[in-house]
Order: C-alpha cells, then sequence, then structure tokens
C-alpha cells in the first residue's frame, strides 16, 4: 500500500508496493515514448500540448516558440521520476522541493494522457468503475494517480 509522509528538512517520502510501483514505471515508460512522438493528431499529443491560441497561425507560432521546451520539461520530469522509482520492485523515495515539482508535473500529464485517451468526461470519471470494462484498469490507474497527487498536495501543504 502506497503512503505520502512528510519528512524533516521539508522532503517528502513517497512508499510504494511492488504492484504499485510498477505500474507508475508502466504508465511513465508508455508516456516516454509518446513524447518521442512528433504527431500533431494523436488526441492525447493534442490535450499535453493544447494551442495557445484559437487563431491556427498564432497557434503555430506560438508552438514553434516554446513547443520544444514544453517537450524537453515535459521529459525531464519525467525522467526524474522514472530514475526515482528504479526499474523493478518497491519504490521508497525521498524528494526535496524539485523533485516534488517534477513528480506533479509527471502526474498531472500522466493523468491527462490517459484521460484523453480513454475520452474521460465528468461523468464518467465520476461512476463507478466496471470491472467487465475493457478500460477498467486504465481507470483504476487513472484513479489511483490522482489519490498519489492529491497525497502529495495535501502533504506538502500540512
Amino acid at each position: 500500500m502506497s503512503s505520502v509522509r512528510a519528512k524533516r528538512g521539508g522532503r517528502l517520502l513517497i512508499e510504494l508496493d511492488a504492484p504499485e510501483a510498477g505500474a507508475l514505471r508502466h504508465v511513465a515508460d508508455e508516456m516516454f515514448l509518446l513524447l518521442e512522438e512528433e504527431s500533431l493528431t494523436d488526441p492525447v499529443t493534442r490535450r499535453l500540448f493544447p494551442d495557445a491560441y484559437e487563431d491556427e497561425q498564432d497557434a503555430r507560432s506560438f508552438a514553434s516558440l516554446v513547443g520544444d521546451e514544453l517537450r524537453t520539461t515535459k521529459r525531464h520530469s519525467l525522467e526524474r521520476v522514472r530514475s526515482h522509482l528504479g526499474r523493478a520492485g518497491n519504490a521508497r523515495v525521498s524528494l526535496g522541493p524539485d523533485d516534488v515539482q517534477a513528480w506533479l508535473t509527471t502526474l498531472t500529464d500522466l493523468r491527462l494522457a490517459i484521460g484523453a485517451r480513454l475520452e474521460i468526461t465528468e461523468e464518467t470519471m465520476d461512476a463507478p468503475i466496471d470491472s467487465g470494462h475493457p478500460d477498467s484498469l486504465s481507470m483504476a490507474i487513472m484513479h489511483w494517480l490522482g489519490w498519489l497527487q492529491e497525497s502529495i498536495l495535501e502533504t506538502i501543504e500540512s
């Protein structure tokens, strides 16, 4: 069972059991592959890198200015999380403030990606998970990522 606790010196301790750490490793690896692609039509990519302007020309101009930097920032945060998780087994991670921000960024991106892929709405997000549905595992992971993100935020705010 996962836990998030405050430590001395403003650090945070996240403990994940092997199945939880494995699930997070898996979705993080999937995200890494996604960030390597440059598809402009994939709904997940469009959700992670939305247009900043309604006007198509303005949106393209803005994307050409900041697109690579934003992708690099997301990739850097993701790499920090992946390195903290290790390759297998349980994960026991002590985070400083910069690491916490990387985790929060990555958890947000993972949830956005899963939500876009599953076409999540408020209604489907609030509905009970149907264990017989083909997307039930992805939905459960998305809910768990939300719990982990909320736990981190509550811990740093207290």
